[in-house]
């Protein structure tokens, strides 16, 4: 590769896997003062927001052989954008350490001049993604399979809960001015959801505003507050063997309750139809082997509450979706099918909300 694309092409590039390519070699020569040679650069399949791409890079420090990397840039045409890319950097790293199964992490910069977007670099993982959702004639997933793979899921979320976040990188994430505590957690990240359905809503959604008044009436006092994944289920690890190689997508790290990402796990979407959570786990084995590992207790009121958020954050991300897609920021049909679901999520809401907690669909305490 001998001719290098302009670094100020930015967003261009990434329909041009080779000069994107000869950006990634000139970055990372830069790094490592060396000559470097990247090859087999392809963008991944799936996802709608950070572009993921896979590659090869030949040259680095403390190997002889070729280097199996894995890309993910915010671009510009993401649902979420614009990006930041430091949540997901100090989530990495803080989890490194701790026995948490995540890809190890390289490099990563804001600098939208390198290669036209937040990115990092990452080690690639082994293994591949379990489909959050089954095609009909899909067979059942094995029972051992299942399982094995349902409780490390599950204590792999129990150990996230339980790290001492504070004197690590994604202490980071803490604003010392104005503080995530047990007692606001909640409404904090009620108001941001908040913010981002006015952002991207078209036009006024009533029910979603009722909603919204709803969360801030009834928040609940978090039991403590933990490193939150934002988006934990199937699709967003990586297995191999039933075994989970990597934890993935930390964009929506963040510090809060860790009722949300239990509730996030329950989200009928994940089912695929099935019984279990999230494809795996008996919800009472579940929250039974979740409460053992961690330490800690769910309360069915706190669970409940958080369930009516996800399906509120859900509506804001099928939100996003429409407009992306209506700003001509992505030709991915998917997205128009997403932005078509809104109205179901914010009518699953009203539903959940009017259900109220029932101690015999969490077995809490």
């Amino acid at each position: 590769m001998n001719v290098a694309m302009p670094l100020s092409a930015g967003l261009a590039a990434f329909g041009d896997n080779e000069a994107l390519a000869c950006n990634v070699e000139q970055f990372l020569a830069a790094q490592v003062s060396a000559k470097v040679e990247v090859s087999g650069l392809r963008r991944l399949p799936g996802g709608f927001s950070w572009l993921n791409c896979a590659l090869t890079a030949r040259g680095l420090p403390g190997s002889t052989g070729p280097h199996e990397l894995i890309l993910r840039l915010g671009s510009d045409a993401g649902l979420f954008a614009p990006y930041n890319v430091w949540p997901q950097v100090w989530a990495m790293q803080s989890l490194q350490d701790c026995g948490l199964p995540v890809p190890k992490l390289h490099w990563a910069s804001d600098d939208t001049g390198l290669l036209g977007a937040p990115f990092m670099l990452c080690e690639k993982a082994p293994g591949a993604a379990l489909a959050p959702w089954a095609t009909p004639g899909d067979p059942p997933l094995d029972e051992d399979y299942r399982m094995r793979l349902g409780e490390q899921f599950t204590d792999a979320l129990a150990a996230l809960h339980r790290i001492d976040w504070a004197g690590r990188p994604i202490g980071g994430l803490a604003s010392t001015a104005d503080p995530v505590t047990p007692g606001n957690a909640a409404r904090r990240v009620v108001a941001e959801w908040a913010a981002l359905i006015e952002r991207w809503a078209m036009r006024p959604y009533p029910l979603a505003a009722w909603g919204q008044r709803w969360l801030e009436r009834n928040a609940p006092v978090a039991p403590r507050v933990a490193v939150v994944h934002g988006d934990y289920r199937t699709g967003n690890f990586l297995e191999e063997g039933g075994r989970i190689t990597a934890i993935l997508d930390w964009e929506f790290v963040h510090l809060g309750d860790p009722h949300e990402d239990l509730a996030w796990v329950s989200l009928p979407i994940y089912t695929a139809g099935s019984p279990y959570l999230c494809r795996l786990l008996e919800p009472a084995h579940f929250y039974a082997r979740y409460r053992e590992k961690a330490g800690a207790q769910i309360t069915a009121e706190a669970l409940h509450y958080y369930q009516v958020f996800a399906l509120f954050k859900l509506a804001a991300t099928h939100m996003a979706a429409a407009r992306c897609f209506e700003e001509g920021r992505s030709n991915d049909m998917r997205i128009p099918a997403m932005g078509a679901q809104v109205a179901i999520c914010l009518r699953l809401m009203e539903r959940e909300i009017r259900r109220g907690p029932a101690a015999e669909r969490t077995h809490p305490r």
